[in-house]
């Protein structure tokens, strides 16, 4: 019988880690966003996405449209980015029923070490079925 402060392995929460990385010399200082793309939707969807700055330095990071996937954080909303620092992640979650239509939803951090944008996919993005 499992202890009762455990959950069977089909009940635990599914957090997809964004790690903004440290900067990169290829013919410029660049930053890369790993993994570059997240999907959301169909049956394995994460119930949460933990962006985490090792940039060294302040990132914004920008959500246009994700009052379809993401639950709005107590205060906020999408319409200005979130200030992200290497002590504190931006942690969000993901709808339990997100809009179904599918798209690609592109957001952007913008990172002051560099002072331009993260690279992933072009511009990072976020599928939804």
């Amino acid at each position: 019988m499992p202890n009762s402060a455990t959950k069977p392995a089909h009940e635990k929460p599914k957090v997809i880690r964004v790690t903004i990385l440290e900067p990169h010399l290829i013919d410029r200082e660049r930053i890369f966003v790993n993994p570059p793309a997240i999907h959301i939707g169909y049956g394995d969807s994460p119930t949460t996405i933990r962006w985490e700055n090792h940039t060294g330095d302040l990132v914004k990071i920008w959500l246009p449209n994700a009052d379809d996937y993401l639950k709005r954080p107590s205060g906020e909303d999408f319409s200005k980015p979130f200030d992200v620092t290497p002590e504190k992640p931006l942690v969000l979650t993901v709808k339990e029923d997100p809009k179904p239509k599918k798209n690609t939803y592109q957001y952007h951090i913008y990172c002051a070490k560099i002072n331009g944008f993260a690279e992933g996919n072009s511009s990072p993005v976020v599928h939804c079925p």
